[in-house]
């Protein structure tokens, strides 16, 4: 019976040793899914901070982008309204700047000048006489006209 005892003693102690060992590598398995868990939160947080930093740089970039191209516009919008203005002060003082220039001439005359531009005013009020109907017809259109009025007074 002391050999039954002491054999039940020694599987009773090896039960025990197992049974810690298994708890033992219970709460190591734990501790590990609690670091793994851990580890993928931070990198998750991380990960969302880098797209927020992302996100606002590229915001950052677009709005500089955007100044960028609104500074560009308004340089070539500057010039090609100064190019206009110009356009439109040559068309208005092109006559003036053609008198100046020919007054540079020995035979020149300036009621001469004058009356020549009057002839030239009268010739186009007398242009705007011709045309006592719409422009827009052609001579063979039977009264139909491309704004869809009739005229059927040929």
């Amino acid at each position: 019976m002391t050999v039954f005892n002491a054999a039940l003693d020694g599987s009773f102690r090896e039960s025990c040793i197992s049974h810690f060992k298994a708890e033992e590598a219970e709460r190591e398995l734990f501790r590990f899914q609690k670091e793994v868990e851990e580890q993928s939160r931070r990198q998750a947080e991380l990960h969302s901070r880098a797209l927020v930093r992302a996100e606002r740089r590229g915001k950052r970039a677009i709005v500089a982008e955007m100044k960028r191209r609104a500074a560009l516009f308004a340089t070539e919008f500057e010039s090609f309204k100064d190019a206009q203005e110009f356009v439109g002060d040559f068309c208005e003082c092109r006559g003036s700047v053609a008198t100046l220039y020919k007054s540079q001439n020995e035979d020149f005359s300036f009621p001469v000048e004058v009356a020549e531009m009057s002839g030239l005013m009268n010739g186009c009020c007398w242009g705007a006489g011709i045309a006592d109907r719409e422009v827009d017809r052609r001579a063979s259109s039977f009264g139909v006209s491309m704004s869809g009025f009739f005229d059927f007074e040929l």
